[in-house]
């Protein structure tokens, strides 16, 4: 099969490429639904809490880890963004806080850290998400 199309020229390349990346832009800055960010707040906050237990804590650790991608997954479909991470720097790096912290409180009874860290660890990944969440959403031009 022949291709009779002509190739663009630099310039409308160049306007093409630019066109793809302000689709992608606005795509990564689309608004999130306001009941996601408690929700995964709360959600980051139970994972870390989950340290605490002692029967079933792995068990319970991995159902909280698929609920926080399978609530994530639903409402990036509904809201047309399946998997677009947000090009806002002060919720990358509040969010990137919130789960280092959940992760650590995660990871801490294994090295047999007190409890009363885990409970501040929780606390630190919930306030952190949800200063993340207000970042985000003033970085889409709405006010929480």
């Amino acid at each position: 099969m022949e291709n009779n199309t002509t190739a663009p020229d630099v310039a409308e390349a160049r306007e093409a490429l630019a066109a793809i990346t302000t689709a992608q832009q606005a795509v990564r800055n689309t608004p999130w639904p306001t009941w996601i960010y408690p929700v995964n707040a709360a959600l980051l906050a139970a994972l870390a809490l989950t340290a605490l237990l002692s029967e079933d804590r792995h068990t319970i650790t991995l159902a909280v880890m698929f609920m926080v991608v399978g609530i994530n997954m639903t409402a990036g479909y509904r809201s047309g963004t399946p998997s677009a991470v947000p090009t806002s720097r002060g919720f990358l790096a509040a969010a990137a806080v919130a789960m280092l912290a959940a992760g650590t409180a995660v990871l801490l009874p294994t090295v047999s850290g007190p409890t009363w860290l885990i409970v501040v660890l929780a606390v630190v990944a919930a306030a952190s998400y949800l200063l993340g969440g207000v970042a985000h959403r003033r970085s889409t031009r709405r006010t929480p």
